[in-house]
C-alpha cells in the first residue's frame, strides 16, 4: 500500500496491489486526509465492491459460464438482505432526501412490508437476531422469501436506486438459470464466488461487545426505523486511517500505515 499527497492536493492518493483469487489487482484510490465519518467512505467501498465483482465475473466467463442476473429479474429483491449499520443509516438518509411524493411512497412501502412481516410472525425474529441458531439466517431467510415481500425500491422488477444500492446487492450474482431464483434452494441456485466480501468488511467497523461472534447487520427492510433509533455517535477519524482499517477487515491482515508525502 503506497500513498502520496501532491502539493496543494485536498486528497490522499493510495495505490494498492492485492491478489484476488488468481488475479492481481492494482487499485488507485483517493481519500480525504482530514476527519471523515464512515458514511463518507461508502462511495469508495461501493467502487471497491464493483471491482471485486468484476473480477468474479471474469472468473465466471473464463469457466465458460455466464451471470444470469439481468434488468427485469427481481427475484433476489424479495430476499432478506443483510446490510451494514452505516449503510442502514445511508438508506434512511437516501429516502429522506427524495422529493415528494416519492418520499412518502417509499416510506409507505417500508411500512407495508413491516406490517406483513409482523402479520407473518417474522418481524419478531428479525428483531431478535442475537438469539438465532447458527443456521438462523438461512432458515429465516427462506421463510422471509416465501412471503414475497418486494424491496421498497423495486420498481418494474428493477432496482430504482441502482447506483446507491447496498453492497450486499452488488455482491450477489447467480450463474444458474434465472427462473430457479423464484424457488431457491441450495441445489437450484449457484452464486458467483466473490473472493473478498466488501459488505462484511464495512460491517466490521461496528465493534462487537465481548462474547459476540457474528458481525452486526441490519435487515434492509428495517433500515430506516433502525437508523432512526440508532444515531451515529462515533467521532470522525482521518480518512487514511479508515481506509487502512477497511483493507484490514477485507484481507484479515494487519496493514502498516503507508508513508505519506510521497510524490
Amino acid at each position: 500500500m503506497r500513498s502520496g499527497t501532491p502539493p496543494s492536493a485536498e486528497k490522499i492518493f493510495a495505490e494498492i496491489d492485492m491478489s484476488v483469487g488468481d488475479r492481481k489487482l492494482h487499485l488507485k484510490l483517493s481519500v480525504d486526509p482530514g476527519p471523515m465519518r464512515l458514511v463518507e467512505l461508502l462511495p469508495l467501498a461501493q467502487n471497491l465492491a464493483n471491482t471485486m465483482v468484476q473480477a468474479a465475473v471474469e472468473d465466471v466467463v473464463e469457466k465458460g459460464e455466464a451471470i444470469s442476473c439481468k434488468k427485469g429479474c427481481g427475484a433476489c429483491c424479495r430476499q432478506l438482505v443483510p446490510i451494514s449499520q452505516v449503510e442502514a443509516r445511508r438508506i434512511r438518509d437516501l429516502v429522506e432526501e427524495m422529493p415528494e411524493p416519492r418520499r412518502s411512497q417509499i416510506r409507505a412501502r417500508f411500512a407495508e412490508a413491516r406490517r406483513r412481516l409482523e402479520e407473518a410472525g417474522i418481524l419478531e425474529k428479525l428483531l431478535d437476531r442475537e438469539h438465532w441458531a447458527p443456521d438462523g439466517i438461512e432458515t429465516i431467510g427462506l421463510e422471509y422469501f416465501r412471503q414475497g415481500i418486494p424491496c421498497p425500491f423495486l420498481e418494474d422488477e428493477s432496482c430504482s436506486i441502482h447506483p446507491d444500492r447496498p453492497i450486499t446487492c452488488r455482491e450477489y450474482l447467480v450463474t444458474s438459470p434465472a427462473e430457479n431464483c423464484a424457488r431457491p434452494t441450495r441445489e437450484s441456485v449457484n452464486t458467483a464466488r466473490i473472493p473478498l466480501k466488501v459488505w462484511t468488511a464495512v460491517a466490521r467497523f461496528d465493534k462487537l461487545p465481548p462474547g459476540e461472534r457474528f458481525i452486526r447487520w441490519v435487515p434492509l427492510i428495517l433500515a430506516p426505523e433502525w437508523a432512526d433509533a440508532n444515531p451515529d455517535e462515533t467521532p470522525p477519524r482521518p480518512g487514511p486511517e479508515l481506509l487502512k482499517e477497511l483493507f484490514e477487515h477485507l484481507t484479515g491482515k494487519d496493514i502498516p500505515a503507508p508513508p505519506l508525502g510521497l510524490a
